[in-house]
């Protein structure tokens, strides 16, 4: 199993990657705080599961709306920079939620959360692209993604534990507190780091003016697998954020059970993600990645679409096995989902020079916040006018979206 870790995690650039990594780990963090905590939230404030998904959905519009010009920036600029200055934002927006009196408020702490935290993929995953050799590309996008899936386990763990004890409000500032932190680590890191290698200008050396280079990266972002890319990481993240926020609720309706228990299985379907993450990576530098993202998003539809039937097959069974079977079962999910996530980025990473890989991120991770954003509310909606449980089967057809585009990406890929 060592030996297995080890092949899994073997990249060119280990300490940047590994920054870069746990930088991921707090946005990813940052990014999930709210979904542990809707049933409070909703009780707390009296507020409806739409409404609730409005706090993600505002969000993500915020990190759609500006991850093209963090990307644009951070090519000219200093895309290590403007990654830290990201995630100093979120640290303020979630204890700007921590202390928020109204609903209102929390949706002006989630924007000014989301303004900042949309530096962050156009910013990582344009370093990872950059940094890294070609035959290492998939599985440091692999450890990537591995990170931000740490972080996002430990929203459920905390933020769900410590809301369970002390109430949603000591979660939020809780995660405030070990976000921050952390950011402060990341930058000491990356500091030690420049200081052991020869100094570079942000742009990697290329000398052209901005207008110019703006002309070229616009130009190098025209294509036809660019907008295929785009669409499929609209998708996968709609599908994504759609199962994340609202696993919890799914299996409180389920089960009845309180919500700590419940968050269990977004637990195992996040440490399934992550699993999955390192092995992707690991594939995506051997195997021919367009198959491996069609068969991934297949079995998600399929797996998902098959929650229809658990109401039914566990009829009459105590609810503690029920919760362990879903435990298991989502943490299938997680594997199968997140297994795209490094065969994604390296398809976008082939196409990407460092003179405007930010601005290539920064294009297609738009889709990501558009899809984030969208996710939540539209089944958040489904889950008032059917219920959670019967809402949660709708997002198979997500999936099997996600496999017709990377069947498009198959037949139009560069030759």
């Amino acid at each position: 199993m060592l030996s297995s870790l080890r092949r899994a995690t073997d990249v060119s650039r280990p300490q940047v990657t590994g920054a870069v990594t746990t930088s991921h780990g707090i946005n990813e963090f940052f990014s999930i705080v709210i979904p542990p905590v809707i049933p409070l939230l909703v009780s707390d404030l009296g507020i409806t599961f739409s409404e609730a998904g409005l706090l993600m959905t505002i969000f993500f519009v915020m990190y759609a709306l500006f991850q093209i010009p963090a990307g644009f920036v951070g090519d000219r600029i200093g895309k290590q920079r403007l990654m830290l200055v990201g995630l100093a934002g979120m640290t303020g927006g979630i204890a700007l939620a921590a202390v928020a009196p109204s609903y209102e408020v929390l949706l002006v702490a989630q924007a000014i959360a989301g303004i900042s935290g949309s530096t962050y993929h156009p910013m990582g995953l344009s370093i990872i692209s950059d940094i890294e050799a070609g035959e290492t590309e998939g599985r440091a996008m692999g450890v990537f993604g591995f990170g931000g899936t740490l972080g996002t386990m430990a929203a459920p763990v905390i933020v769900g534990g410590v809301a369970a004890v002390a109430g949603w409000r000591a979660a939020l500032l809780t995660a405030a507190i070990i976000g921050g932190v952390m950011t402060l680590a990341v930058g000491y890191l990356l500091v030690r780091v420049a200081e052991s290698t020869p100094r570079a200008r942000p742009d990697g050396g290329i000398t052209t003016n901005w207008r110019q280079r703006t002309r070229e990266s616009v130009a190098a972002l025209a294509t036809r697998d660019i907008a295929v890319l785009c669409l499929i990481t609209l998708v996968m993240s709609l599908q994504h954020r759609a199962i994340q926020t609202f696993t919890t609720s799914y299996v409180a309706a389920e089960t009845g059970a309180a919500v700590s228990v419940s968050n269990l299985a977004f637990f195992t379907l996040l440490v399934g993600g992550g699993i999955a993450s390192l092995w992707g990576g690991q594939l995506a530098d051997r195997m021919n990645r367009y198959h491996i993202g069609i068969g991934a998003a297949v079995a998600t539809a399929v797996l998902v679409g098959a929650t229809i039937f658990v109401t039914g097959l566990t009829a009459g069974i105590s609810d503690v096995v029920v919760i362990g079977v879903l435990a298991v079962w989502f943490a299938v999910i997680g594997a199968m989902m997140y297994m795209n996530y490094p065969v994604k980025n390296v398809l976008i990473s082939e196409r990407a020079e460092a003179g405007h890989s930010g601005s290539l991120f920064g294009v297609v991770q738009t889709g990501s916040a558009v899809g984030s954003a969208s996710g939540p509310a539209i089944f958040g909606v489904l889950a008032d006018r059917w219920g959670v449980i019967a809402a949660f089967p709708a997002i198979a057809a997500v999936g099997l979206m996600l496999a017709g585009l990377f069947g498009v990406l198959l037949v139009i890929q560069p030759n």
